[in-house]
Order: structure tokens, then C-alpha cells, then sequence
């Protein structure tokens, strides 16, 4: 047991005689993590590692999404007014906000506009001092095509900011609202850069979030400390503790024993014992997320249409649901789930049909069967608790056709990598949407940007589709927004782009004593207002 967390409880043991380390003890939060995260700044990749361990912990975002409406609220944006073209929008600031103080970093102002501008023109201005520091890759941002969209940010006043975009876009303030969208600090920036050293920015992290950090140990644990200046509220915890476990089975272990308050991601085959226990709870939430089986479309047999329907009749997805899910989920049609607005109800996955998938092969030349390779990601991922089994399952599928698929399990930035290079043959992989707006979605699976993000794994890219998706941006009806979507997952059914799988529930166990955090709809956790009883 690694010592840090001997510590720890050690400190809770004694509580009953000490005053004091029971404070401690009721003000910490150990949460069970499985993987470290790959970078502290959430614009530079897509895990959900990453993103639980910062997006809602360290940073904040100028708007949010309401989970019931689904309109934008306000943020570190009060207010904002969008021009008559819908070429403009003029944010104003909320004052006093203030960033982090910590070991590396002491601001001398709180949040200003200047901030804003410093951390989109990042993203869109190549000439940035910033914009190629960990890579210059942005993968959300970039597959959605932001530095296209976004001309200019520039500041009107202190407290005033405005984007002027090359064209209307009805996701506009929706993406403004994602995860990735967080607010950095330009003079932390500025302070990085006089000293030589811009790769902090991203690896010593600086926000206005309601955590700051305190201590990183790479597959091993961080340490958040509230931040006492937070604009919402100062949190109720002292102390939050990611603990990086990567087995789920240690982490179920940890949870029962009380040496972590919360795990992420429990297996589904363990919530009947989590279920047993009278002193843990479950909680869950319907997100908008899609597990997919990718075949890279550029690269033969799998740029044959045929091939890819043979192989989509060949599974069999309610296996996959019953046996990887344990059937907490639902069966995905398209994309899109039941959730989105843009759904689409009259598109159907046909059943398994091993005779008609035979005979497509034999169509293509293929009656012999193949050899491929499936990538399969490593550890449980929020739409797919378990890529190594349902790629087995795939693999004994398409095994009955002749196809010998080999299975190549890989680490996050390993994956990621192999994707942004292209030789794939085909990746199980998906997208947990951060917000309910279709575009979200269908764009960073689908979209030719997307394939140079590294988040379209099936490097499909077809006009047709792309003209949709720009066409439901510039649409400000929201019925004929949801027909342009329905046509593009209409076309994308029709092609086979990728093989919807499964639909499935976020999970989240914990000790009950600890009230007060969320589960985000749209992915993420917040553990502003956490608290233990």
C-alpha cells in the first residue's frame, strides 16, 4: 500500500480521538480513478480519464448547458447578445473572478478579458506563441473546425470579449459549453513563456475552478486543495484524492474496505455485490454517448460497402449487451441515442444474418474470408466498460465467416496515435457528446475534419454528409436542424460507416456518507458542492 494513503488512514482511524483529524478525515474525498490523465489542459485530447480528473475540478467555462432545457446559462459569461447575421457575439465578463494560487503561480488580477482571447486564439491563430506547445493538436476543437469558424476573438474592455465567426453557427454556444472549452490564464502564459517554459501551462495547471492542484504522482494519485476564492463558493472539501487504480477489481476492494470514498467506472458484472452492501449506493445517468466498431474505409476489403454490411450482419450486438453491458444499456440503431433531440426513429440495424453476410463476401471476392487486426482501447471507457471482451465477442463472430481477426489492445495515446496515422484496419471505439446537440456528435465521428483530429477512426468522408451537418448549423429552425441530421444519419446508415453497438448508462459507486456530487449529463463529474456526512 503505497504510503501517502497510509497516511491518510491512518488519519481516519484516529478520528475518534482527535478533533482535529476527524475534520480532515469528513473535509477529503478519495476517488478511485482508472487511468492517470494524459495532460492537466482538457483541450489537448478527448479521454474521459482526462476530463474527470479536470475539466470540472480546475477549470470553468464561459457558459454551461442546463441539463432539463438544454439552453446555455451563464458562467464566467453573465450575459451575451449575438449579432443580427450571427456573425458576432459580444460576451460580458463576470468580475472578481479569481485563478489559482499556487506553488508555481500567484495572479495579480482576476479573470479579464484578456484571458478569453489568450486561450481561444490559441486554438485558432497558428502563429501563437501557444498554439504549437504539447503538440498542437486540439482534437475537439480541430474536428469540428473552430479555427474555420472563429475569424477573430478580441477584447472590447475588461470585461467584454467577442468572437466574430466566417459564418452563422447554431452550435456555436453549445461547443462554448463543452468540456474542452476551458478559460487558461494569460498571465500565467506570459510569465511561462519569459521564463522558457510554455509546456507548463498544460502539465502545472492554472484555473478558476473549484480545486487547484496540489501534487501529481503519474499512476499513482493527485492531490487537489479547494480553491478558498472560488466565484461560486468556497468547496466543502479540504482535500480531493484522484487515486489511479487501474483494475477494477482493486478498485471495487478499495471502495468496500472505505479506502476510497467513490469509484468510477465499475465493471457491470460487479453491481450485484455493490448492490449487497448496505453501506454503498449506485447512482447513474443517461448519456449521450454511442460505442462503435470502425473499419477504416480507406483500406481494402473495408472500403467495399459490401464487406462492411457483411460484417455488421455477421455480429451480434445483444450478445455484446448482455455479456459486456450486462444489459444496462440499450441496443444503438444509429449514432444518435433516444436522448437526442436529433434522433432518428425509423433507422434499424438489421438482426444477425450469418447466410446473407456470406453471401456479401462472396460478392466482394472475399468467400475465403481474411485476416485483420481490431485495436481495442485498453480499460473501461464510459460507452464501453470493456473493449477486450466485446472484441473477443467480435473476433468469435467473425471467426464463423473465415476471418481471422487479431485483437491489439492498446494504451489511450498509443490508440490515438495509431488513429491519427491511418493504418488501421479497423478500432472499437466511440463518443461520450459533452452536450445534447447532435452536431456534437455525428461531426467528431463522421466529419472529414475529424479524421485529421484523429476522432473519425473509420476515415469515412462523404460530401453529402458534410453538406447536412453545415446546413443544420446555418438553420436557426430547430425542426428543419433536426431533418438535416436525420438525412446525415440516413447516409451514414446507408454506407455503413461505422457499426453502432451499444447506448449505454454512466455509473458511478460510493460510500454513502458522501452526498453532494453529480454525475454531469453530458459526461464529466462535479464535486464542487461534495461533501461527506
Amino acid at each position: 500500500m503505497r504510503l501517502w494513503l497510509c497516511g491518510l488512514l491512518t488519519t481516519l482511524l484516529l478520528a475518534g480521538c482527535d478533533s482535529g483529524n476527524r475534520q480532515l478525515a469528513n473535509e477529503s474525498l478519495l476517488y478511485c480513478i482508472e487511468g492517470s490523465p494524459l495532460t492537466f489542459n482538457p483541450q489537448l485530447v478527448t479521454s474521459t480519464e482526462t476530463l474527470d480528473a479536470t475539466a470540472h475540478q480546475l477549470y470553468d467555462r464561459l457558459l454551461e448547458i442546463t441539463p432539463d432545457s438544454q439552453h446555455p446559462i451563464p458562467a464566467l459569461a453573465t450575459a451575451w447578445e449575438r449579432s443580427e447575421d450571427g456573425l458576432r457575439y459580444r460576451f460580458t465578463l463576470r468580475p472578481g473572478v479569481t485563478f489559482h494560487h499556487t506553488d508555481w503561480f500567484s495572479p495579480s488580477r482576476p479573470l479579464t478579458a484578456e484571458d478569453v482571447v489568450f486561450t481561444f486564439a490559441r486554438l485558432i491563430d497558428r502563429q501563437h506563441p501557444y498554439h504549437g506547445v504539447s503538440g498542437g493538436r486540439y482534437p475537439f476543437f480541430d474536428s469540428i473546425g473552430w479555427h474555420e469558424l472563429v475569424s477573430e476573438v478580441r477584447a472590447l474592455g475588461e470585461h467584454q470579449v467577442e468572437f466574430v465567426l466566417s459564418r452563422p453557427n447554431a452550435s456555436f454556444l453549445t461547443n462554448l459549453a463543452t468540456d474542452y472549452a476551458v478559460i487558461l490564464s494569460a498571465e500565467y502564459g506570459q510569465q511561462l513563456l519569459t521564463a522558457g517554459t510554455p509546456q507548463l501551462i498544460d502539465q502545472q495547471p492554472v484555473g478558476t475552478g473549484p480545486f487547484l492542484l496540489s501534487q501529481y504522482r503519474p499512476d499513482e494519485f493527485i492531490r487537489y486543495y479547494r480553491h478558498p476564492s472560488y466565484w461560486r463558493g468556497s468547496a466543502r472539501l479540504a482535500q480531493l484524492v484522484f487515486d489511479i487504480t487501474p483494475k477494477s477489481s482493486k478498485r471495487l476492494a478499495k471502495l468496500l474496505t472505505g479506502e476510497c470514498d467513490v469509484m468510477a467506472h465499475p465493471a457491470t458484472s460487479q453491481l450485484s455485490v455493490i448492490k449487497q452492501h448496505s453501506e454503498l449506493a449506485l447512482s447513474h445517468a443517461t448519456g449521450m454517448n454511442v460505442a462503435v466498431l470502425a473499419f477504416n474505409t480507406e483500406k481494402p476489403p473495408f472500403n467495399d460497402v459490401r464487406v462492411r454490411k457483411a460484417l455488421s450482419l455477421a455480429l451480434n450486438r445483444a450478445d455484446i449487451l448482455q455479456a459486456v453491458y450486462f444489459d444496462i444499456g440499450s441496443l444503438a440503431e444509429s449514432l444518435l441515442p433516444p436522448v437526442s433531440w436529433g434522433y432518428h426513429p425509423n433507422l434499424l440495424m438489421p438482426l444477425p444474418d450469418q447466410d446473407r453476410a456470406r453471401w456479401l463476401l462472396e460478392q466482394a471476392g472475399l468467400s475465403q474470408g481474411f485476416e485483420m487486426t481490431l485495436l481495442v482501447p485498453a480499460g473501461a471507457r464510459t460507452y464501453n466498460p470493456d473493449g477486450l471482451k466485446t472484441g473477443q465477442l467480435i473476433q468469435r463472430r467473425l471467426g464463423e465467416l473465415g476471418i481471422t481477426v487479431k485483437l491489439l489492445s492498446l494504451e489511450e495515446q498509443i490508440l490515438r496515435r495509431e488513429l491519427l496515422e491511418g493504418h488501421q484496419d479497423a478500432v472499437l471505439t466511440g463518443w461520450s457528446a459533452d452536450t445534447s446537440d447532435p452536431d456534437n456528435m455525428l461531426r467528431n465521428l463522421l466529419s472529414c475534419q475529424a479524421i485529421a483530429a484523429g476522432t473519425n477512426a473509420s476515415r469515412w468522408c462523404h460530401p453529402l454528409f458534410e453538406q447536412q451537418l453545415d446546413l443544420a448549423l446555418a438553420e436557426p429552425q430547430l425542426v428543419r436542424r433536426i431533418q438535416h441530421y436525420q438525412l446525415a444519419q440516413e447516409l451514414a446508415f446507408q454506407d455503413m460507416a461505422v457499426i453502432p453497438l451499444v447506448h449505454s448508462l454512466r455509473l458511478q459507486a460510493y460510500r454513502k456518507q458522501v452526498q453532494g456530487f453529480r454525475l454531469l449529463p453530458y459526461g464529466g463529474v462535479a464535486l464542487h458542492q461534495a461533501y461527506k456526512e
